[in-house]
């Protein structure tokens, strides 16, 4: 990758939380991803049927992506040079796959694009999250496999907690709707070939249209849980090596304690 467009993405990545790179993944790629990722999100679709989903999860594991030259050929663009490379402007720590997530438009008419951080999804209380943000790194690598309309973004929220008046969309307080605009809001499009890198702690949310349909694949400075693995067996099998040995970092577990 020319090293100007790396140059130029690290200090928007580090201040924005996001950057888009236009036309980086070769066209012929995206159609290979494309064939395998719609059988598997609808082996996902099989077993959740909810018309006000808008995304589907762990399609790498064995009961969504059934064969195993797929799911070779997903590791494979997971662990390739092209993402890692850019993997190395984000992370200062090991970097690690943790998930991957398929976003398409909601049957539901009804259901309007919401503002949400990912973190806020965990359980845990809104002081822990305000600490983890700036412990635990998650960033969304979003590859289009169709033409998105676009991903909302309230730039810099990343490194910061909400503004009062964020908070209150965001959570829906003092009579506030999280699909309501935001004062610094901005639409991101993307396009097949483009690469859309975020992090997962911006204030975000996503644009439902055209045929929406976008694989996004998660990396972390924090490898995933055992126990989240064996639930959804969606890491490689024991004997899958990648090309470079450094890289094979990237599909190690942490072993849970109670």
């Amino acid at each position: 990758m020319n090293e100007m467009i790396l140059s130029n993405a690290k200090p928007q990545l580090e201040t924005l939380g996001y950057y888009l790179f236009p036309n980086l993944i070769p066209l012929d790629t995206i159609k290979l991803l494309k064939e395998i990722l719609v059988r598997s999100n609808e082996q996902w679709l099989q077993e959740f049927q909810n018309p006000k989903n808008v995304n589907s999860a762990y399609l790498t594991s064995i009961k969504y992506t059934k064969d195993k030259n797929d799911r070779k050929t997903l590791f494979e663009f997971i662990g390739s040079d092209l993402l890692l490379n850019i993997c190395d402007l984000i992370f200062k720590d090991p970097i690690y796959f943790l998930n991957t997530q398929i976003f398409f438009n909601p049957m539901d008419p009804n259901k309007l694009p919401y503002w949400h951080r990912d973190i806020q999804y965990l359980g845990i209380s809104e002081e822990e999250q305000k600490k983890r943000i700036y412990k635990d790194h998650v960033w969304h690598f979003r590859i289009p496999l169709e033409n998105d309309p676009g991903i909302w973004f309230v730039p810099g929220s990343h490194i910061r907690w909400d503004t009062e008046k964020e908070r209150e969309v965001r959570l829906e307080l003092e009579g506030k709707k999280n699909h309501e605009d935001i004062e610094s809001q901005i639409l991101v499009p993307h396009n097949p070939g483009d690469l859309l890198v975020f992090s997962a702690h911006l204030i975000h949310k996503g644009n439902y249209g055209s045929n929406r349909f976008s694989f996004d694949i998660l990396y972390t400075n924090f490898p995933e849980q055992k126990q989240t693995q064996e639930k959804w067996n969606h890491f490689p099998e024991k004997n899958f090596l990648l090309s470079d040995p450094k890289k094979n970092t990237l599909f190690q577990l942490v072993q849970n304690f109670e």
